[in-house]
């Protein structure tokens, strides 16, 4: 199926779309434009405001979207879509985060003496991204929540609570947070 006109365009469901997006650009285009309000929307809801860097994430999520769906799982590709999306925001504003955190330690390090030269902060804050990147990636989703949650200081309970879920369950996360973590660091 070939999309090669906007009143076409319309008529085709977001499945049909994703499919033809395969070898058609026009197709794609069509896609984004249905999903920038969600793309925005997400970007303001996890950014605080709607930031440009927060939208090409957002993009990027559609994309991979677009990319990895498959139409055999029964899931709705706006379900799919709207998970990648929001899923690439957060990751974005968690590593931002980190970042960030680090970049104010190397500041007050280097304001007080520590006597790092830049050379050895950049490294350093390179092995940082690359360990938040395998940490990210080896976690699921609310293994990552929970243990954000653990390292700001909440209880299980509080963490269960604001979750949605049962203590147990916080539980059972952080011990495969935990396993996880170790084999990442041997």
């Amino acid at each position: 199926m070939r999309v090669d006109r906007q009143d076409q365009q319309d008529e085709f469901s977001d499945e049909q779309l994703v499919f033809s997006a395969q070898n058609d650009k026009a197709a794609i285009g069509e896609l984004i434009a249905r999903y920038i309000c969600t793309v925005e929307f997400l970007a303001k809801k996890y950014g605080s405001e709607v930031r440009e860097d927060l939208v090409q994430e957002g993009l990027m999520g559609l994309l991979s979207a677009v990319r990895t769906y498959r139409g055999d799982k029964n899931v709705k590709f706006s379900t799919y879509a709207t998970k990648c999306i929001k899923n690439k925001i957060i990751s974005s504003v968690h590593k931002n985060a980190l970042i960030s955190r680090v970049d104010e330690a190397d500041l007050e390090e280097i304001l007080g003496g520590g006597g790092d030269v830049p050379e050895e902060i950049v490294v350093e804050r390179e092995e940082l991204n690359e360990l938040y990147d395998k940490i990210t990636s080896a976690l699921s989703e609310q293994e990552w929540q929970v243990f954000q949650s653990f390292l700001r200081g909440m209880s299980y309970n509080q963490i269960a609570l604001s979750l949605g879920t049962s203590e147990k369950a916080v539980d059972n996360a952080m011990q495969r947070v935990r396993r996880k973590l170790r084999s990442l660091l041997r």
